[in-house]
């Protein structure tokens, strides 16, 4: 009873954030999966470009899960439709997880923090492979421990295939996945064989994607995103604070503001709390009554826990810069569950009280999550103002495509009528990814070409990053006169401003 109302309010948030505007890397998403055959879609993802680029840096799992949900509709949210799912289902596979791994009070507990997550919350609503990868490492985990209560093939079948998937979803899975094999042979060493056995079967799945894989790890995009993690103290800190409890864009605020101060509070009230309960319960018995119950299946937690983090780091200080939050998600469901051991090893009574405090305070997060300033940039609102008021003949001037890494921009996901569209401050090419040799259309370049129909009226849009800035600032466009402006709240602001030929609105 208690983990279905869970689900069904960790369901709720995650619908009120899928219906936000598609915004960057979810718009390489749209692209991939729309206008193609599920073949084309496989194709496509490991693509290399002559410039040494990829059209994708991840595998194509998620992609062509997407693109089955986006033959139910034409709705550009659509291509978050395996993520919402895995997001939703994450809420009882943690909590089965957690039976076998913590305990049932503390798997209570997982499932009420991995429900009201911030960063769940987020990824669980973005058509990127992280929450789909995440289920897939929770039921790997839990298909092993079965495997190992029972004994029975059906197990074993289903954590070689549940690992094989997690890595079609997202590489960065495989930390995970063999610190669990490791723990796995080292605490049953009698179930070598058929561990190893499951885990070569696993590999060889992931045969028919090496060619494609090994383009992807040498692609020149993989060494731009690297470039943009850098393997530094302030960053590390950064991202393991936002990865467990902010906002997964830390320059849009610190934990002050989400999951904010109180909530802040309320989490070191717990740990007040816990330590308390603790400590009573080695003063009274010698060992704390909440911790009797640590044992090889809590080490499990523990080494689930750190595999990413450090397994990470350990790449990222010689190779590839990998730490980053969204690049730690396949420990968060671990991250979970050793929070609520942790909690309600405080002991009955004042385990109760941890608990509460923390759930109320990553409640407090959830709720700020839902706030207009922690929104993607709100382009659909400026679609939606454009289908209603442009008239045929009229231009549009873009710039949100900033916001891509290309060719699809978030006008482009949105806007339904069939306008004339130039694109300014990016390529005007909307048939492979960005490239060196491709251009970029400047301002007056794009000012050029919409006037050259001579439209009575120009459509500009644009993201705001900082109050001040943006669309107010742009030279005006000779000819034109702004006679309306409407700007919409986000992460990112969005805005649009009607000019009109002559001073005619």
């Amino acid at each position: 009873m208690l983990v279905g109302a869970l689900s069904t309010v960790g369901v709720v948030l995650r619908l009120r954030v899928a219906h936000q505007t598609l915004f960057a890397d979810e718009l390489s998403t749209y692209w991939i999966v729309t206008g193609r055959s599920l073949g084309g879609v496989w194709s496509i993802v490991g693509h290399r470009y002559p410039w040494g680029a990829t059209a994708e840096i991840s595998p194509p799992l998620y992609f062509m899960a997407a693109w089955l949900t986006t033959q139910l509709g034409h709705a550009a949210e659509l291509v978050r439709g395996p993520s919402v799912l895995a997001g939703a289902l994450s809420i009882p596979v943690i909590y089965l997880l957690g039976q076998r791994t913590v305990g049932r009070r503390a798997a209570l507990v997982a499932a009420a923090l991995t429900a009201l997550s911030p960063f769940m919350i987020y990824y669980s609503a973005e058509a990127r492979p992280y929450a789909l990868m995440m289920l897939l490492v929770m039921v790997s985990a839990l298909a092993m421990l079965a495997a190992v209560d029972n004994g029975r093939a059906r197990w074993w079948v289903l954590y070689a295939v549940s690992s094989c998937a997690a890595v079609y979803a997202h590489y960065t899975c495989v930390f995970v996945l063999g610190g669990q094999f490791l723990w796995l042979v080292r605490v049953h060493p009698e179930l070598r064989q058929p561990a190893l056995v499951a885990s070569v079967a696993a590999i060889a799945g992931l045969l028919p994607w090496a060619p494609e894989m090994i383009n992807q790890l040498n692609s020149t995009t993989t060494a731009i995103f690297s470039a943009l993690s850098p393997f530094t103290v302030p960053y590390v800190r950064s991202s393991l604070e936002h990865w467990a409890l902010g906002f997964p864009y830390a320059d849009v605020g610190g934990l002050g503001i989400l999951p904010g101060r109180l909530a802040l509070l309320l989490l070191g009230l717990a740990a007040i709390v816990v330590v308390v309960g603790v400590a009573a319960g080695v003063h009274r018995g010698g060992r704390a009554t909440g911790l009797a119950g640590f044992d090889g299946r809590t080490l499990l937690v523990v080494v689930l826990l750190l595999a990413t983090p450090v397994g990470e780091a350990v790449v990222s200080a010689f190779s590839t810069h990998l730490l980053g939050v969204r690049n730690l998600a396949a420990s968060w469901p671990a991250l979970a569950l050793f929070l609520a051991a942790m909690l309600i090893a405080a002991g009955p009574r004042l385990g109760l009280a941890a608990a509460g405090l923390a759930i109320a305070a990553f409640a407090l997060g959830a709720a700020t999550m839902l706030e207009a300033r922690f929104q993607r940039p709100d382009v659909q609102s400026v679609a939606s103002y454009i289908d209603r008021h442009a008239a045929p003949g009229d231009a549009v001037i873009d710039t949100t495509i900033f916001s891509s890494p290309g060719p699809l921009g978030p006008l482009d996901a949105n806007l339904h009528r069939r306008l004339h569209v130039v694109r300014a401050y990016a390529p005007a090419e909307r048939d492979h990814p960005f490239g060196p040799a491709d251009t970029t259309v400047t301002f007056d370049a794009a000012t050029r070409a919409a006037r050259d129909r001579h439209p009575r009226r120009i459509f500009l849009t644009e993201l705001i990053y900082r109050p001040g800035s943006g669309l107010f600032q742009r030279s005006p466009i000779p000819g034109y006169t702004l006679v309306s402006t409407r700007a919409y709240r986000g992460i990112v602001g969005a805005a649009v401003q009607v000019l009109a030929s002559d001073g005619q609105p």
